[in-house]
């Protein structure tokens, strides 16, 4: 019970008592993010996942026993919900059991990905109920699962990302060069020496390259352009 006290949510920091995402524009609140209900227990890598997920823009995850499913669930109406399968919460069992009554009303219509399975658990044996849409074994790579969260969250981004239909010739050069100098971890001020503009106008190029691109913040657009224009040329 008294693991259960340290389940909270995870901020990146505050503006007008909102927790905020720092984007290098503005102070975006953490409230424009869909929420995700990470059930799991409060280990330092369920945390870590919980404030990355955060910071770069994907989602704002709120962590929670395995036990507390139905009241979260009714609390916070998620759009998605991740389970840890390794919790040691014993709930995590009748989440995923077959039975009809409890374990039916443990049930939601709200989409499950399972992470955390065990390498030599089948996986299949999950993925016949409809609410479960993924899961995702212990040694399988991150990024996989941010993947499918963002196709989930926001499909309209993930298919240009999975299949690169976000071009970038859709930039304008400044603006790629912006990335570009974004991706080596400059700040604004010397992105507008480099370019030998102003630092309001980098912010206007960081501004329309976030829209063009579907980045929220300035951590996932680095890592955009780290990812999509390391072999682009500028024109």
């Amino acid at each position: 019970m008294e693991r259960n006290a340290h389940f909270q949510r995870l901020q990146s920091g505050t503006h007008g008592g909102q927790p905020t995402i720092r984007s290098g524009l503005q102070l975006n609140t953490v409230s424009e993010l869909q929420k995700v209900l990470l059930l799991c227990d409060a280990t330092i890598q369920n945390r870590l996942l919980a404030k990355y997920l955060q910071d770069y823009g994907i989602c704002r995850a709120h962590l929670a026993a395995p036990s507390q499913l139905n009241a979260m669930m009714q609390c916070e109406n998620p759009a998605l919900v991740l389970l840890d399968i390794r919790s040691n919460d014993r709930c995590v069992a009748d989440i995923l059991g077959n039975g009809r009554e409890q374990n039916q009303r443990l049930r939601t219509a709200t989409p499950m990905i399972l992470i955390n399975v065990p390498a030599g658990v089948e996986m299949s044996q999950f993925l016949t109920r409809k609410d479960i849409v993924a899961g995702f074994h212990d040694n399988e790579p991150v990024e996989q699962l941010l993947n499918k969260i963002r196709s989930l969250l926001h499909p309209e981004q993930s298919r240009g990302r999975r299949h690169g239909e976000i071009p970038s010739e859709a930039l304008t050069r400044k603006e790629m060069a912006v990335l570009r100098a974004l991706a080596l971890g400059l700040s604004n001020d010397h992105i507008a020496d480099q370019l030998s503009v102003s630092p309001h106008t980098v912010k206007t190029h960081l501004y329309n390259a976030y829209r063009k691109i579907g980045c929220t913040n300035r951590v996932a657009a680095a890592m955009w352009a780290q990812r999509t224009l390391q072999n682009a040329e500028l024109g």
